[in-house]
């Protein structure tokens, strides 16, 4: 029961997060339109059937039932509307200059990308953590992965990809996830001496199974290195097991098993399994304390090896350091973080056309949310520091010049400009059905392709 609550509480949180973002896009637009005097007929979050509604003025706000996204219907913006040769009001969308119809459209993504640039100034002044080192040390390795393949080592400190220096665990992450089946030259330091190491990145895959009980595959390069971490004890023992009678709790950290040390649940299970029911001596970390205590594992018959009666799970060593901005420097943090996230989407987009991203890789509206709600559960400020990230890409999505964003329509007003009339309402139309046709299609697929992950957010 509890599970379920958790999960529900994840997509409620995502669904609130997206639906301001979406407010304050469409709250852009619906301001510049009434200060143009263009008259709104309805405000809506969400699409689809209209839940809640009620009416001020000449304006219908509501909230609809399909929450990914929303509207702001202004008088005379749909040209399918409008009669060849009909003169537009001047309260009509249509009616009003090209000046006026571009700061309109330009509105939404803008409040995006401005809500997106204030939040992080205020992050970084507040104080962000962020990586003590730039260099990477490798807490272990996968089994088959490419990285053992290429001989890196638990241990080994990776300070350089292609002959740049590293920039801490997720700008790494990032350069290998869009390096898929490309070679990746590391500079690695083992024992003060620095080893070249050229790696190529296979397909991330997730233990997690899809909705055909296959392993999930991500789409994006991985090499199979991960940061130094603890293993912990996820929830109380089993009731009446060895770990529940020597005392272990919720939150220990698991140190030593027998005086060697623990970085990997894989290592707990083999110095368990490994006694074949002879007392084994387990030291955990309680808080700033470390207690040690007997065990006496005992065999089970369901999972054929010994067991105490904990579940495990990872927690990473933090890194990480409070750094605190003044206003100039947090102004110059977020000009360049800002470039770093606008120019993002552009680096999938064209390694993916080289081949080193695969569609997979892409999420949509659902992951989104169930990312979102994870996060603002683990932590506020890194769900803040993500509200910002998609807050970016929200505002740069829509300026891209895709017919029907707000790009597109930015795109035929310079087109309107330029040749001094607009394009005729039906090649208007046609344009926009066609690009409606691929979009409602290309959503459809992206949305099938997040239920197949959804297992990765499910507690």
């Amino acid at each position: 029961m509890e599970t379920i609550l958790d999960n529900a509480l994840m997509f409620i949180l995502g669904l609130l997060a997206l639906s301001f973002l979406v407010t304050i896009h469409e709250l852009g637009h619906f301001l510049v339109a009434k200060w143009n005097n263009v008259k709104v007929n309805t405000f809506s979050i969400g699409f689809g059937k209209k839940l809640f509604r009620f009416r001020k003025g000449e304006t219908e706000y509501c909230i609809s039932a399909i929450p990914f996204g929303g509207y702001v219907a202004m008088a005379g913006e749909n040209p399918d509307t409008i009669e060849e040769g009909e003169l537009p009001s001047d309260r009509d969308f249509v009616g009003k200059s090209v000046g006026a119809r571009a700061a309109i459209a330009f509105a939404g993504p803008f409040v995006n990308i401005a809500f997106a640039f204030v939040l992080l100034v205020v992050l970084y002044m507040v104080g962000v953590q962020e990586p003590s080192t730039k260099n990477l040390i490798v807490g272990f390795v996968a089994s088959e992965s490419s990285a053992e393949v290429a001989g890196i080592l638990p241990g080994d400190t990776i300070t350089a990809m292609n002959g740049e220096p590293t920039q801490g665990w997720d700008d790494f992450r990032e350069k290998i996830g869009v390096s898929l089946g490309a070679e990746v030259v590391l500079e690695v330091h083992r024992g003060g001496e620095p080893i070249s190491i050229t790696v190529v990145p296979q397909e991330l895959v997730v233990p997690a199974q899809d909705s055909s009980g296959n392993p999930i595959k991500m789409g994006i390069g991985d090499i199979g290195i991960y940061p130094r971490n603890r293993v912990i004890v996820r929830q109380s023992p089993v009731e009446g097991s060895a770990a529940a009678a020597a005392g272990i709790a919720e939150g220990d950290t698991i140190f030593e098993i027998n005086g060697e040390h623990i970085s990997r649940y894989e290592e707990v299970v083999r110095q368990i399994d490994g006694s074949e029911g002879a007392e084994v001596k387990v030291t955990v970390i309680r808080g700033g304390d470390t207690l040690s205590m007997g065990l006496t594992p005992s065999y089970n018959e369901e999972y054929k090896r010994y067991m105490i009666g904990i579940q495990m799970g990872y927690v990473l060593f933090r890194e990480t350091h409070l750094v605190k901005r003044s206003f100039v420097e947090a102004l110059e943090k977020t000009c360049s973080t800002s470039l770093k996230m606008t120019t993002s989407i552009f680096r999938y987009f064209k390694r993916m056309f080289q081949g080193h991203v695969k569609v997979d890789a892409f999420s949509g509206p659902v992951s989104i949310v169930a990312v979102m709600g994870n996060v603002w559960m683990s932590g506020f400020q890194d769900f803040l520091m993500l509200l910002a990230l998609i807050s970016i890409n929200l505002g740069v999505m829509n300026l891209l010049p895709l017919a029907i964003t707000d790009g597109g329509l930015l795109m035929f007003l310079g087109i309107e400009k330029l040749r001094g009339k607009p394009l005729s309402i039906k090649t208007q139309s046609i344009i926009q059905n066609v690009a409606s046709a691929f979009f409602i299609s290309f959503f459809v697929f992206i949305t099938i392709l997040d239920f197949g992950k959804l297992s990765l957010f499910l507690k």
